[in-house]
């Protein structure tokens, strides 16, 4: 049996509000608030969805309908989330001791900014 990843490359609106049980107006709405919400518009402007695009939205569901975030937390919340990410690509990249220093004061630094 094929999984929804094996079969399509690109979903249609319709196709992922279905996915995740959400209005097809609510998709539109958290594309022009979500920065980092872009599908990709095909014929006509009609949007294409791909899974890095419904991981997105699930994670935007997961925080606004679960966690109770507002728009403007889970907006930070993505973007922190990122910036640690990147961080620890960075890290795997340089020397332990050096990265180990430079990572735990980035990631101090991260923080703070959250309290």
């Amino acid at each position: 049996m094929k999984t929804r990843s094996e079969e399509k490359q690109y979903y249609s609106i319709t196709e992922v509000s279905d996915i995740l049980s959400v209005k097809q107006y609510v998709l539109r709405y958290w594309e022009t608030v979500f920065p980092a919400l872009k599908p990709r518009k095909h014929n006509g402007n009609r949007r294409m969805y791909t899974e890095k695009d419904i991981n997105t939205l699930k994670t935007i569901k997961h925080l606004l309908y679960e966690k109770k975030f507002t728009i403007k937390g889970a907006n930070e919340f993505m973007r922190q989330k990122k910036e640690v990410q990147q961080l620890v690509l960075e890290f795997e990249r340089e020397s332990a001791p050096d990265a180990i220093r430079k990572g735990i004061e980035e990631a101090i630094k991260i923080l703070k900014g959250r309290i």
